[in-house]
């Protein structure tokens, strides 16, 4: 399906990216009439955003990049940096690893979450970079024809 809407916000590799990502996803959920989904849309973008600015190593002054795509059936948000490295998730509890509790007091929740909030979402290994991204079902998108 085409996409209807798009924008794109570039934020600063600093710590008040993440505020500023966040403030900026909710405002766009009300502006694109999806309040549904805006409690979601605004932790799992802060959420990416905070890893590419703490975790990513990049040259100083490098960006951070927002895309948001809406397409009428979904809502597909990309977060891109020039960093190197990808993410790294740790299985949830149950599932394989037995140190899991230990691993998650040090880190890899965020994806979890994220997984957790999302429809689908991946990572993109980019030349330079990569691009993690999510998407998030519309509700009314079940009942459209």
């Amino acid at each position: 399906m085409a996409v209807i809407r798009t924008e794109q916000a570039r934020y600063c590799r600093n710590r008040p990216a993440a505020k500023a990502a966040r403030a900026r996803a909710r405002e766009l959920a009300e502006e694109w009439q999806l309040t549904e989904m805006s409690d979601a849309l605004e932790s799992a973008v802060s959420e990416l955003v905070s890893n590419a600015v703490v975790h990513g190593r990049a040259t100083r002054g490098s960006r951070v990049t927002v895309t948001y795509e809406l397409d009428g059936a979904r809502l597909r948000v990309e977060v891109r940096d020039r960093a190197t490295g990808m993410p790294q998730t740790v299985p949830p509890p149950g599932r394989g690893d037995g140190d899991v509790p230990e691993r998650l007091a040090e880190g890899g929740r965020g994806l979890l979450m994220v997984g957790a909030l999302a429809d689908r979402w991946g990572v993109l290994r980019h030349v330079i970079g990569k691009s993690v991204w999510f998407e998030l079902d519309l509700a009314f998108a079940a009942g459209a024809s």
